[in-house]
């Protein structure tokens, strides 16, 4: 019986700790409870697209960030509405710029039924590496939508198209801005859609206006260059001297239609070049403390017509022809590298035009008429030995 009793007794003990153990326990729930209601409370209201709609000017740039975490800022310029995206994670140049793209589009879709804004532009930084290895944090797309253009469109179906095919979205725009250096990595297809990184004069944060008479159509060459004849190195006199060919190679056959073809595009295409070249040099200049210069997309054009030459030049490389057809062919190739080292470098001088980022205009204007005045000089090669080939078998060619 005392050994029952000594045991209920325990049992009745342990039984008061643990009640006393559970009261305890309950006010720290209540208050745990009470946090979590707290601070449910001071959260900020989810923003749905709809309520884009209402927003005001002075409110907008709060509501964007409660709509979309990737949003950095928003800055409003009167009517215009500029939105600039947090940098991200991206596994390419293309799916940078196809995100960009289709979210863009999306906030448009969004934002079209605000009536305070009448412009719609979108910025897209990231960090950008320099030849020494120094990163930076650098603007890489800009565009923008007006309202009266979106007002000829049907933007549900629109972002439609623009998900299935993300160039659309810059041949509609009013005006886009590609960093060069993403452009010229973004598959062939895309960029060939696109086809110029950019469509109008200096977008910057503070203006988005394209130039008077300006469209988003394709930029076409200059009627300069367009009017432009073919013009093919002067053959050289009945006095010049005559290397004598070797015994080898008077037994060897070239194929000499396909050679006359080759000297005569390459010939053509360095002049060309030069005028060119010429063209863009006199277009730089300054206006008190900026640049004045040509659109990025003609110095894209320079490229085009550089390549063009290039790829005659190595096409030629690979054709048997004399020694001195071989010499010559050879020393374009190396001023057609010299020339591709100066145009990158005046890609980035270029560059720095269209964000008008630079300390000092005239001294960015002289070391760019430098670089196109030593660019110059190399499509002027000796191609004495073009001419004289040139002549001797073009005639036999039209027989």
């Amino acid at each position: 019986m005392i050994a029952i009793f000594v045991v209920l007794m325990i049992g009745a003990f342990l039984g008061a700790i643990n009640n006393q153990s559970k009261i305890a326990d309950e006010p720290k729930k209540e208050i745990k409870v009470a946090d979590e209601k707290k601070t449910t409370a001071e959260k900020q209201p989810e923003i749905k697209s709809t309520d884009l709609k209402n927003s005001a000017p002075d409110t907008i740039e709060n509501d964007l960030k409660l709509y979309d975490e990737n949003i950095d800022k928003v800055v409003v310029r009167d009517k215009a509405l500029i939105v600039t995206y947090k940098d991200s994670a991206f596994w390419s140049d293309n799916s940078l710029l196809e995100e960009y793209a289709y979210d863009s589009i999306n906030l448009i879709e969004d934002l079209y039924s605000n009536q305070n804004f009448d412009l719609f532009a979108f910025e897209r930084p990231t960090v950008m590496t320099d030849d020494n290895g120094n990163e930076k944090l650098d603007t890489v797309f800009k565009s923008f939508y007006t309202r009266n253009t979106l007002d000829q469109m049907n933007l549900d179906n629109f972002t439609d198209m623009v998900l299935v095919d993300r160039k659309r979205y810059f041949q509609k725009a009013d005006g886009y801005w590609l960093h060069p250096g993403i452009f010229l990595n973004v598959d062939k297809k895309l960029r060939e859609g696109i086809r110029s990184p950019i469509n109008f004069d200096n977008m910057d944060e503070s203006r988005y206006n394209m130039r008077d008479g300006a469209t988003n159509d394709v930029v076409e060459q200059p009627d300069s260059v367009k009017k432009e004849k073919p013009i093919v190195a002067e053959p050289v006199t009945e006095d010049a001297v005559e290397e004598p060919q070797t015994e080898a190679e008077q037994s060897i056959s070239y194929d000499a239609p396909a050679i006359v073809n080759s000297t005569f595009i390459i010939t053509q295409g360095f002049d060309q070049l030069s005028f060119k070249i010429e063209e863009l040099s006199v277009m730089v200049g300054t206006k008190g403390d900026l640049i004045t210069a040509p659109l990025s997309s003609s110095l894209f054009s320079l490229k085009e017509m550089m390549d063009h030459t290039g790829q005659e030049i190595t096409k030629l490389q690979q054709t048997s022809t004399p020694s001195d057809i071989g010499a010559t062919t050879e020393q374009l190739a190396t001023n057609q590298a010299e020339m591709n080292q100066i145009y990158e470098e005046l890609q980035q001088q270029f560059y720095s035009i269209d964000k008008q980022d630079y300390p000092d205009a005239a001294q960015l204007v002289s070391a760019i008429k430098q670089n196109f005045s030593m660019m110059e000089k190399l499509t002027h090669p000796d191609v004495s030995a073009y001419s004289k080939y040139f002549k001797e078998n073009a005639d036999e060619q039209r027989n």
